[in-house]
């Protein structure tokens, strides 16, 4: 063990040890300092040493070290083999409790053996499948895909589209267009081309067909009312590329002309002519552009509601009479019940009739009752 003593601060430091001098920068590293005391005591310039002052705290072997005198020097203690691993021992124990802790606190064990199994179980069902993680993954980003497109295309859901079903007040909202005799003689034409029209001037042309056939004024309907439930039929229906509402007005002219031309008001009663444009310019009321087929097979939310059976149609129907059940839409309002419910029940054979599943039938019933009817007509002429 040597002394050692700190002189005045200056640009060098002046340390004493026993019987030498030992002069160095205050520039100097600690290890450079280490190994002049290890050369000033005698021993490896290896040797780890311990720095003591007069009360025998330990002190940091460093140029910045606090200044001593001659008369409080400090001592140089070299570090023995057997001391250096009892050091160690305590630093390993130390460390092993600090590691414990952790442990504890944060259950290190328990989360790495939990995933541990989870990714097992990942690379088990992995291998089972035969798929790597990739095609899962891009499987899994294509079938969210289809989901999407089926949700934006199929979204039948009409009770919460209140947005849609609710009735506009700020009619009348498109502007009245005063129809050329030209086009009200067209108009009664299965020739009339739809295609040239806007759906401003398609809306007039359907509410002309209702005061033309007497229809406003033999139910006493408001014309205000009529303007509104038009108005609602053309937002509910969806912008498919082909059951849209240029579809409707197709549909409802043709079924105009058949009206005038065929004289039909002679032999059918108004009421009777007001369900068959009704039902005509209701058929395909929020139409999601796919057919029965694809709502049986993709079990969509139709198809189970209205268990396979037509559920288009049905779901037409229904929207239909969403639309009629709000007063300002509802052009039937001055019907009593008992009218109302044959009004109802007509509109909707009509509507399911356009299943096209169901044509086959209803043709061969049809004919059934023309040959019916020819024989009859026959029976009944004079010879």
């Amino acid at each position: 063990m040597a002394k050692i003593y700190n002189a005045a601060p200056s640009a060098v430091e002046t340390q004493y040890t026993t019987g030498r001098q030992v002069v160095f920068s205050r520039f100097c590293s600690p290890c450079d300092i280490k190994e002049l005391f290890c050369t000033a005591l005698g021993v490896p310039r290896n040797t780890n040493l311990s720095l003591l002052d007069s009360s025998g705290a330990m002190v940091s072997i460093d140029p910045t070290m606090p200044h001593n005198t001659e008369r409080l020097p400090y001592r140089v203690v070299p570090m023995t083999g057997g001391q250096l691993a009892d050091k160690e021992e305590l630093f390993q124990n130390v460390l092993t409790q600090v590691a414990e802790q952790f442990s504890r606190a944060f259950k290190i064990n328990e989360l790495k053996t939990e995933v541990t199994n989870r990714l097992a179980m990942l690379e088990k069902r992995v291998e089972l499948e035969g798929m790597k993680v990739v095609e899962i993954d891009k499987c899994r980003k294509d079938i969210k895909k289809l989901r999407e497109e089926m949700a934006s295309r199929n979204n039948s859901n009409f009770l919460e589209d209140t947005k849609k079903l609710t009735p506009r007040r700020d009619v009348p909202s498109y502007p009245k267009y005063h129809l050329s005799k030209e086009t009200v003689k067209a108009l009664r034409l299965p020739t009339f081309d739809a295609w040239q029209w806007e759906p401003n001037e398609m809306l007039s042309c359907l509410e002309h067909m209702y005061h033309d056939l007497g229809l406003v004024k033999e139910f006493n309907i408001n014309p205000i009312t009529l303007k509104r439930w038009l108005l609602c039929i053309h937002d509910n229906y969806k912008n498919n590329p082909f059951h849209n509402f240029r579809h409707c007005f197709c549909v409802t002219q043709m079924m105009y002309s058949m009206i005038c031309l065929c004289s039909l008001q002679e032999k059918f009663t108004q009421v009777e002519i007001l369900i068959l444009m009704t039902a005509a310019v209701c058929h395909d009321l929020d139409h999601p552009g796919f057919n029965n087929t694809y709502q049986v097979n993709a079990k969509t939310e139709l198809a189970v509601r209205y268990n396979d059976i037509s559920p288009l149609e049905n779901h037409h129907c229904a929207v239909a009479f969403q639309i009629f059940s709000q007063p300002d839409c509802n052009i039937f309002s001055n019907f009593d019940p008992e009218a109302f419910k044959l009004i109802r029940q007509g509109t909707i054979t009509l509507i399911l009739a356009t299943d096209m599943a169901r044509h086959g039938e209803i043709l061969d019933s049809f004919k059934q009752k023309v040959d019916k009817l020819t024989t009859q007509m026959k029976s009944t002429s004079p010879v």
